[in-house]
């Protein structure tokens, strides 16, 4: 009797919530970590205050990349075992101590910029991941793309006010040192705030394991959503551009304030995502990625227009439509392919992918750049077109060839259940 106790303890649901405190504390945890992560989009002048070009800030931001993509499984084998909570916050606290480590770089050549950068992506990857697995587990049953996306809108408000506190940092009348160093704090204060709403979010919470979890190779084989995986490749590589490379672009074009075209590309991405947090439900989520890639890859090719500030909201309009209808289509789409007790291992699974994009886009771009103005060809035109083309490319192919995506709601195995049977019977 105890045993069946025990396991029926183990094998019982998260409570599962809507849009409760636990919720709310979540969302604001993650518009801290992302206002954490958006004020530091002026990291191409701490980069160019080393002697840095877009090569080096391809370069860096990349292998921070590869840090995020090599941990992502290990973050979600831990979520599986040990909870959110856990991999929450101590992500939380990597990413802090890579903040403060960042005060020392002194060369743009030296390990400890590519291991401080990694160091900072794999703690937002795992506090990110953490935060949508949480909500994920606690959805109510056909919900979880919902609240995922909703989850998601936190995240414009996090790149509204980021950026708006950068130009402000940026374009005061101080040494570019203190500038920097302002930024490095303002990005820390907001992390120390993340942990802190972390620790209410999920107090009291419990893993929802058993003691065997099955090798990486098998879930994946087992579960994986298909096409899925490469729309969250295309989704890494268009979806953080502007957050990479708007600000080479914008002083290139001779323009100093990027807060207004992330003030814009926020208000809008926050508006349509809770306008749009039903529609994956509604037409398929492979429908709905498609979609979202396709209006990204347009978003790209408008950024042409940003040569004058005045056009520049016109690609944040269409760049944060893109943005609230593939993130919860994608990462909650492809996610809610695993069982509820291996979730950790599915949002871990898209967000590789994301990350992958990200990994070879990110240095890709950079090199393009580079190399265009090496033989005096358009180097963002080019740019542009070329990352506009690849996305176009893997949008049509997943309507073409996609599959529906099973979405798995059942918490336990057909094994489990007989155990915990016979467990009873006894």
């Amino acid at each position: 009797m105890n045993s069946a106790v025990v396991t029926a303890e183990k094998a019982s649901p998260s409570p599962q919530i809507a849009y409760g405190r636990e919720f709310w504390l979540a969302y604001f945890a993650n518009t801290a970590l992302i206002v954490c992560n958006s004020s530091l989009f002026h990291y191409f002048d701490f980069v160019s205050f080393l002697g840095g070009d877009e090569y080096n800030l391809g370069m860096i931001t990349g292998i921070g990349m590869a840090g995020a993509v090599s941990c992502r499984f290990a973050q979600g084998k831990l979520i599986d075992r040990f909870g959110t909570r856990v991999v929450w916050l101590g992500s939380l606290v990597l990413l802090i101590c890579s903040l403060m480590g960042h005060f020392a770089v002194s060369r743009i050549d030296s390990y400890e910029i590519y291991l401080l950068r990694i160091t900072y992506m794999v703690g937002l990857a795992g506090a990110f991941g953490s935060s949508i697995t949480a909500i994920s587990l606690k959805a109510p049953k056909g919900r979880s793309t919902e609240l995922i996306g909703v989850l998601g809108s936190s995240g414009f408000i996090g790149l509204g006010i980021g950026p708006l506190i950068g130009d402000f940092v940026f374009n005061a009348a101080s040494s570019p040192e203190a500038k920097i160093q302002l930024m490095f704090l303002v990005a820390l204060a907001a992390s120390f705030v993340s942990i802190v709403l972390t620790v209410f979010a999920t107090w009291g919470d419990r893993p929802l394991v058993s003691r065997d979890h099955p090798s990486l190779i098998w879930l994946i084989r087992q579960y994986h959503p298909g096409w899925m995986l490469v729309m969250g490749f295309a989704m890494g590589v268009g979806v953080l551009f502007p957050q990479i490379f708007l600000r080479s672009y914008a002083t290139e074009v001779g323009m100093d304030y990027l807060s207004s075209f992330f003030l814009v590309y926020a208000i809008t991405a926050f508006v349509c995502r809770l306008l749009t947090r039903k529609l994956p439900e509604r037409i398929g989520v492979n429908n709905a990625a498609s979609i979202g890639i396709l209006i990204l890859a347009l978003s790209l090719v408008l950024y042409v227009l940003g040569r004058s500030p005045w056009l520049l909201p016109i690609p944040a309009v269409i760049g944060g439509l893109a943005h609230a209808l593939v993130f919860p289509a994608i990462i909650g789409g492809g996610s809610v392919a695993f069982p509820k007790k291996y979730r950790g291992t599915g949002t871990n699974l898209m967000l590789v992918m994301f990350d992958a994009g990200a990994l070879i886009g990110q240095p890709a771009i950079g090199a393009m750049i580079a190399g265009s103005r090496k033989f005096d060809l358009p180097a963002y035109p080019i740019t542009f077109a070329a990352i506009a083309i690849l996305l176009t490319s893997i949008a049509l192919l997943n309507l073409r060839f996609a599959k529906p995506v099973v979405a798995r709601e059942d918490e336990l195995s057909e094994m489990e259940d007989r155990s915990i049977c016979v467990n009873e019977s006894v």
